[in-house]
C-alpha cells in the first residue's frame, strides 16, 4: 500500500475515533428512551445491506436514522449512533472477514461524515428555522453522502493510483438515488415526530423497507446483467 494511503487512513481513523471518544464521554442524554430506540433501529438497519456495482463495499439503511438523529438528537448521540451502526455494518455477515483497520476506517468515515452533516444542518436550522426542515435535511443528507463516499473513494484512488473523481463516480453514483429517498423519509419522520410524537412517526419504516427491497432488486439485476455481459465478452 502506498505511503500516502497509509497516512490518509491513519489520519481519518485518528480524527474519527477522537470525535467518537469525545462523544461517548458525554453522559447527558435528554430522552434516553428515544435515543436507545433510534440506536436499536439504526443497528438493525445496519444489517440491511446492498452490494453496489463496481465497488467492494456496500450501503445499508442505517443512514436513515443518522439523518433523523441529525435533526432530532444531539451531536454526541448522532455520532455514537453512527459509530455503532458502522461497526455492525462492517461485521454483520461479510463476504470476506474485514481487517481491524478496515472496520476502524469505516467507523471513522461514518462518524466524521455524520458529525460534519450534523453541524452543517443545525447551523442551517438556526439560520432558516424549523419550517425549512425538509430542505435542511436534504442539505445534511447531501453533505453526509459526499463526505462518506468521498472518504472511501479517496483511499481507493490512492491505493490503485486512479483519479479521485472517476473512482467516486464509478463507486457511488448508484447510491445517490437511495440517499435521496432516504432523506425524504427522514424529513417525514422528523416532521411527524414534532407533530404526532416520535413513536408514531416510525410508522413510515415499512414503506422505507419496501424501497430498500426494490432498490436491492434493481442493483442485483444490474450486477447479474453485468456478469452475463462479461461472460459473453470472454
Amino acid at each position: 500500500m502506498p505511503a500516502a494511503a497509509k497516512l490518509y487512513i491513519a489520519l481519518v481513523i485518528a480524527l474519527g475515533m477522537a470525535l467518537l471518544g469525545a462523544s461517548a464521554a458525554q453522559t447527558e442524554i435528554p430522552d434516553l428512551t428515544r435515543y436507545l430506540s433510534y440506536l436499536a433501529l439504526a443497528i438493525f438497519c445496519s444489517t440491511l445491506k446492498i452490494k453496489l456495482p463496481g465497488f467492494t463495499g456496500n450501503i445499508s439503511m442505517n443512514f436513515l436514522f443518522i439523518l433523523v438523529a441529525i435533526s432530532e438528537l444531539s451531536l454526541p448521540e448522532t455520532v455514537t449512533q453512527a459509530g455503532a451502526g458502522a461497526l455492525i455494518q462492517s461485521l454483520w455477515k461479510p463476504k470476506r472477514r474485514p481487517k481491524p483497520v478496515q472496520v476502524a476506517f469505516n467507523m471513522a468515515t461514518l462518524v466524521l461524515a455524520s458529525g460534519i452533516a450534523y453541524l452543517s444542518a443545525q447551523t442551517a436550522i438556526e439560520a432558516a428555522g424549523s419550517s425549512f426542515l425538509p430542505l435542511v435535511l436534504a442539505v445534511g443528507a447531501g453533505l453526509y453522502f459526499v463526505m462518506n463516499t468521498l472518504a472511501v473513494a479517496w483511499v481507493v484512488s490512492l491505493v490503485e493510483s486512479k483519479s479521485l473523481i472517476q473512482t467516486w463516480r464509478q463507486c457511488h453514483l448508484w447510491a445517490f438515488p437511495y440517499y435521496l429517498l432516504g432523506s425524504l423519509a427522514a424529513a417525514l419522520i422528523s416532521y411527524s415526530s414534532r407533530t404526532i410524537g416520535w413513536q408514531l412517526s416510525l410508522l413510515i419504516l415499512p414503506a422505507m423497507y419496501l424501497v430498500y427491497s426494490y432498490y436491492r432488486l434493481v442493483v442485483e439485476r444490474a450486477l447479474a446483467q453485468g456478469a452475463q455481459a462479461t461472460a459473453k465478452a470472454a
